[in-house]
């Protein structure tokens, strides 16, 4: 849906040729057609890569354990729109930063433009899945139009390969929040907080919103209250949901995993591992892989299954700073390691924060979640240069009394006698 928060198409060709021009280029250019790449693939029917979905996937549990290490309460992350929000970020990264970048995304060295590649095709087999479902992938480049230091190729890759609009920086925070409220039906109101955001280079934002219906909904004359035991023992009620039917089900050795469809053609699922009685469940998700997770996806069998799960509403909200950082991305933050030379060519550039927000709603009916990311690049503080090349005056002053124990004037650093 078009928004005025975004130029026109038009526009944005006239502002990345006025950047070229600006940086000593000659010539005009021409945006592409936002998307072309994600629409090419849809046309197509390309199959989608596995690498990409093997290293979201291993990235997503990565980032979720580093989240979980220290956490008393739910969590709840999207992994693909924190990996697609970095990952356009990674459009611009250079040196040991797209290195940092490639680890702990788990790119497994896979080049900046196979990336983008391989999204495209994943962004389009996305695009209306169920007939009876809703499945929406949304991404944002919101910078300063005016005055504009992003890189014309920043732009135009984020726009070909990720369908990113274009949208004006100076209307932040208020702007990039109604975009993302908006792209989740107002589940996600405000990931950016009130401040000024003139010295912000550029954020990109990346939403995600899913609403299924259960193939089959739990009828809600059979909810009830029933005891939820914690992981320290205590026992609390809880909205307690009842269904028998048939089932994907796989039993493991020390746990149960289910399968719950949406929809008309039950492509999208919840898939729900019960660890067993006694097994702590974040040391079971620390040593859980995603190669697993796959294995016992591929198990899962038909069963008679009598299901009870409890009626909930999860939130999740922060920074992700700490958590990317453990996973080896540290120079992506560091004003003064950050390369992003791919962003902006004539200044300095780091990533400052990137803040995530997920939503998920359970009833009866089935599920409501959405999830949003914003990745915020802002100019390095680069030291105030006071380089003594000149003649100037000096004085070797007390600090307690303020008295001038010596003045002088320098004049020439060589001479060492009047």
């Amino acid at each position: 849906m078009q928004s005025d928060h975004f130029i026109r198409r038009s526009s944005v060709a006239a502002v990345l040729a006025g950047v070229l021009l600006a940086s000593g280029c000659t010539g005009t250019t021409r945006g592409p057609v936002v998307g072309t790449a994600v629409m090419q693939a849809r046309k197509s029917a390309r199959p989608v890569a596995p690498q990409i979905v093997a290293a979201d996937n291993a990235f997503g549990l990565a980032l979720f354990n580093a989240l979980n290490r220290s956490a008393t309460s739910n969590i709840a992350i999207s992994p693909i729109s924190i990996a697609l929000a970095l990952q356009m970020v990674y459009n611009g990264a250079g040196g040991s930063t797209k290195q940092g970048m490639s680890q702990g995304l788990q790119l497994q060295g896979l080049g900046a433009l196979a990336v983008d590649k391989y999204n495209a095709t994943l962004q389009a087999a996305l695009i209306r899945p169920d007939p009876k479902a809703q499945l929406r992938i949304a991404n944002s480049l919101w910078m300063h139009l005016r005055e504009n230091p992003v890189l014309p190729s920043f732009a135009s890759t984020n726009e070909t390969y990720y369908a990113a609009k274009i949208g004006d920086l100076s209307g932040a925070p208020d702007d990039v929040n109604a975009w993302i409220a908006g792209a989740t039906n107002g589940l996600i109101k405000e990931i950016l907080p009130p401040k000024d955001y003139s010295k912000v280079v550029a954020i990109l934002a990346n939403s995600i919103y899913f609403s299924g219906r259960w193939t089959s909904t739990f009828i809600p004359s059979l909810t009830r209250a029933a005891p939820f035991t914690l992981s320290d023992g205590t026992e609390i009620s809880c909205q307690m949901m009842h269904k028998t039917s048939t089932f994907p089900y796989f039993s493991g050795s020390n746990f149960q995993a289910v399968e719950l469809p949406y929809g008309q053609t039950r492509r999208l699922r919840m898939l729900i591992i019960l660890p067993a009685v006694g097994v702590n469940l974040k040391s079971f998700v620390t040593n859980m892989t995603s190669d697993e997770l796959s294995d016992w996806m591929a198990d899962l069998k038909p069963a008679h299954v009598e299901i009870g799960m409890p009626r909930f509403t999860a939130t999740y909200e922060g920074s992700l700073d700490s958590a990317l950082t453990s996973l080896g991305m540290g120079a992506t933050f560091d004003a003064n390691l950050a390369d992003f030379s791919g962003v902006a060519s004539r200044t300095r550039v780091y990533v400052s924060d990137i803040e995530h927000e997920t939503v998920v709603k359970v009833d009866e009916s089935g599920t409501v979640a959405a999830g949003a990311t914003a990745a915020e690049l802002v100019l390095q503080s680069l030291p105030i240069g006071v380089i003594m090349n000149r003649p100037f005056f000096y004085a070797i002053v007390d600090g307690k009394t303020g008295a001038l124990l010596f003045i002088g004037t320098l004049i020439n650093p060589i001479q060492t006698s009047s």
